[in-house]
């Protein structure tokens, strides 16, 4: 037997212009969304050296596996920390820093002032968040 199916009104094309930007619904998320807002900036280490290991490992053309050696680390560590879910610890940035022979910049700065440690890279490429009593924390890596 012959299935009926409604008829239904004929798809117009997508169109790409009417796609929002990843910047775009981020910077709606982060204006509206108090808890997704506050969990950003909570993880701006994470997400900051997710992306540092990320390029690392894909500009080599490694695996997780082959890095995690490398680092003498775990594969499953490795994916944790490309992830960017859970927040390095100090030996883990360190070691980091020692084996894939980067740099690992963090900054508190109260009033959102610009640090005079901080390199003029590190300003442009680093993930930056403010806090409501105007400290800012920029996170950079440099390599």
């Amino acid at each position: 037997m012959r299935s009926i199916r409604p008829k239904s009104r004929p798809r117009r094309p997508l169109q790409v212009s009417r796609l929002k930007t990843h910047e775009a619904l981020l910077a709606k998320d982060l204006k509206v969304d108090r808890e997704f807002r506050a969990e950003w900036k909570k993880s701006a280490l994470a997400r900051a050296v997710a992306l540092r290991v990320l390029a690392y490992r894909v500009g080599l053309g490694l695996s997780q596996a082959q890095l995690a050696t490398k680092l003498g680390m775990k594969q499953s560590a490795i994916a944790r920390l490309e992830l960017g879910e859970v927040t390095p610890s100090f030996d883990t940035l360190v070691r980091l820093a020692e084996r894939l022979d980067i740099e690992v910049v963090v900054d508190i700065n109260p009033r959102r002032r610009r640090s005079k440690l901080v390199s003029e890279e590190a300003e442009r490429t680093g993930v930056k968040t403010s806090r409501r009593d105007g400290s800012r924390v920029l996170v950079a890596t440099v390599g």
